[in-house]
């Protein structure tokens, strides 16, 4: 995926991003994603997101494409629905039952 960031910043802001999504971190806010990676805070995360450039349809279509190989069977089915996953919390944005 190296070769859609311009940047080697930009590169290494989107392996931490993974690292911290992918760590057993049990919320996944970009504070607790940022600590995870290794950062002091999430300033270079949140900035990474902003403003780095990078074509968002050239990532998307590699995640599909590697997603596909991975997964590949003649009667393989993949639903990705997490409207049905209970929120933490009261309070916040989200969090009542979809």
């Amino acid at each position: 995926m190296d070769d859609v960031f311009c940047r080697p910043a930009s590169r290494e802001n989107l392996r931490a991003m993974v690292r911290g999504l992918l760590s057993d971190v049990p919320r996944k806010n970009m504070w607790q994603v940022a600590e995870a990676a290794g950062h002091a805070s999430s300033d270079r995360l949140q900035d990474f997101l902003a403003r780095a450039a990078w074509d968002a349809d050239e990532l998307r279509d590699r995640v599909r494409e590697f997603v596909v190989d991975s997964l590949r069977a003649e009667d393989a089915v993949l639903i990705a629905d997490e409207t049905g996953d209970i929120k933490k919390g009261s309070k916040g944005a989200g969090v009542a039952r979809q």
